[in-house]
């Protein structure tokens, strides 16, 4: 009956186990002593060192909450000057219809341009400038 070979590592503790005639253990013993000197010397498998990533740089916006940016109307300006030109006020309605906007944003604009002192709601749905 032929004789089975075979070699064992258990990486975690580091054992081998060869198994096999006697040529066999022998010629590979001393391979396997080699190999882990060599690894001893310098690590084997262990990873690159991760260079640290430079921090991530994110855009943030110059102008001040409430000042207007160079060059562009605002909604905010747009609703607060429409308000501005009427005589007695304007409807929530018609600036959905003069502005395009939809009336969840007239509604954020109105109460922020009314926080800001720049309008006031003179009767429900119907507001003035200041």
């Amino acid at each position: 009956m032929e004789e089975k070979s075979r070699i064992r590592f258990n990486p975690v503790t580091k054992e081998i186990e060869i198994e096999g005639s006697e040529a066999f253990v022998k010629t590979y013993f001393q391979k396997l002593q080699s190999l882990l000197s060599q690894s001893e010397q310098k690590p084997i498998g262990k990873p690159p060192q991760k260079q640290a990533r430079p921090a991530r740089k994110t855009k943030k916006s110059q102008a001040k909450p409430g000042k207007q940016r160079a060059g562009k109307e605002t909604q905010m300006d747009a609703v607060v000057s429409l308000i501005g030109r009427t005589d007695g006020g304007i409807t929530t309605a018609a600036l959905k219809e003069k502005t395009g906007l939809a009336e969840r944003q007239i509604w954020s604009v109105v109460y922020r341009a009314e926080k800001q002192g720049k309008i006031k709601k003179t009767k429900r749905g119907l507001y003035v400038a200041t």
